[in-house]
């Protein structure tokens, strides 16, 4: 007896639980753009963007020699490379100095926080400098780049690109914020998001996960049905249909395999080295990115949450609280992948979207600065132990080689066997490079 026809809202809710686990993990099953000269699954990226705005004086460009209001309140400390010194706070990261390229001439002109991170993470100048949401016409983010010049096979069973612990927003008018999404290659391809807090024991990203009891065979099953109870609203999906059937089949199979699961399951790791990344958001998360590394998942976007570098004020002691959580994750997320053998092949980018003033304000803090400012690089063929272009006595200006983000993005597409000129194509053929940026061969072996 055939199955009685579900109402339409059912079968809609039912196809979007079904593709949580899909949408967002591989774009439409589509190829590379012809002709593109790209590598096969070369290398990792691990974006580490610390939304909010990083002080590059503090922290990574230290300027002990000029006045108090300027230097402000931390020493600076030696690394293991002569000559090169950081802020007193990152001394895990001056502990491997050796494996980092440090930029300190970044620049470009957005002093806002969403602008800024959207050039970031796109490169694009292409936008006001003022608080938006994202919008289907923006330049699309890496983890949609690479979703669409690598569209997985009917054999990989792991997503291209991930994101965790968030997605990067600001409470009010950027709850979505730019740069971070697919854009104008259509949200189907948006990197696929791991939510949560990964030092909690109950954590659980509910997406790759089946329902307590149900193996993968019975997960098979109840797609089987699923699929049965859909044909009687056919006549109205038929098209959607056609566009998403291969990735609820891809999203069966990352929840049935269990190999995603595996590299979520952190308590498989050993307790001395969950201690070495620290038992918190960020320190857990970086340790899980690595093992999604290892799982072959080739970008993986850490955000940092709401703001949590904008210090307009009290910099000191914010400072104390949250740097140390980020220099130790970072120092050993560097150190841990060469252990393993993975630093050479997977590029680490530790960066925020501008910089802070070089004056101290009257609230003991700094404002936004976008004239200067440091990100830091590591693996992926980096070369270790320099630094890259320097900043003024003040800290305010670029005294020489400026680099902005198209720059660095540029690089990292070169990292990962991906010509920096590769086109792509908005909704109407409009053809664009994945970055106009210039690959930063001083920084490379």
């Amino acid at each position: 007896m055939p199955l009685p026809p579900q109402p339409i809202s059912e079968v809609l809710r039912r196809r979007e639980v079904l593709r949580i686990g899909a949408v967002s993990i591989l774009g439409a099953a589509t190829s590379p753009v012809a002709g593109v000269r790209i590598a096969p699954d070369r290398g990792s990226c691990i974006f580490m963007m610390l939304q909010g705005g990083l002080s590059q004086i503090d922290l990574w460009d230290p300027k002990p020699q000029a006045v108090s209001e300027i230097r402000g309140p931390f020493k600076r400390i030696s690394s293991t490379v002569p000559g090169m010194e950081f802020g007193e706070l990152m001394s895990q990261s001056a502990g491997v100095a050796d494996e980092l390229c440090v930029i300190r001439s970044m620049t470009h002109k957005f002093t806002n926080h969403i602008a800024g991170t959207y050039i970031t993470l796109t490169g694009s100048t292409r936008q006001q400098d003022r608080d938006r949401e994202a919008h289907g016409d923006d330049f699309p983010g890496p983890g949609a780049i690479l979703n669409q010049l690598r569209p997985l096979s009917s054999t990989d069973h792991v997503p291209r690109c991930v994101s965790l612990p968030n997605w990067l927003s600001i409470p009010g008018p950027s709850n979505r914020m730019p740069g971070q999404f697919a854009g104008f290659l259509g949200s189907v391809r948006d990197p696929f998001l791991l939510e949560g807090d990964p030092s909690k024991k109950d954590y659980r990203p509910l997406s790759l996960s089946p329902p307590d009891g149900v193996s993968g065979s019975r997960m098979t099953m109840r797609i089987d049905l699923s699929r049965q109870l859909d044909s009687a609203a056919a006549f109205l999906e038929r098209e959607v249909s056609q566009r998403h059937d291969h990735l609820q089949q891809v999203a069966l199979d990352l929840v049935a395999s269990g190999k995603i699961r595996k590299a979520l399951n952190l308590s498989e790791e050993p307790d001395a080295v969950r201690d070495r990344y620290g038992r918190n958001r960020v320190g857990q998360s970086l340790l899980l990115a690595r093992r999604l590394v290892e799982a072959g998942v080739q970008f993986i976007g850490f955000n940092e949450f709401n703001q949590k570098w904008d210090t307009h004020g009290g910099l000191e002691g914010r400072y104390k609280q949250i740097v140390p959580e980020i220099d130790r994750g970072f120092a050993i997320l560097v150190a841990d992948l060469k252990d393993r053998g993975l630093l050479d092949t997977t590029m680490v980018i530790n960066a925020g979207e501008f910089g802070r003033t070089p004056k101290i304000n009257k609230g003991a803090g700094r404002d936004h600065w976008p004239n200067v400012y440091s990100t830091v690089l590591a693996g992926g063929g980096i070369r270790g132990g320099m630094v890259l272009g320097q900043s003024d006595s003040r800290g305010a200006e670029v005294l020489s080689s400026p680099v902005s983000p198209s720059d660095v993005l540029a690089t990292m597409w070169q990292s990962l066997g991906i010509p920096p000129d590769t086109t792509i194509y908005d909704r109407v053929a409009r053809p664009a490079p994945i970055s106009d940026g210039r690959v930063l061969h001083e920084c490379l072996v």
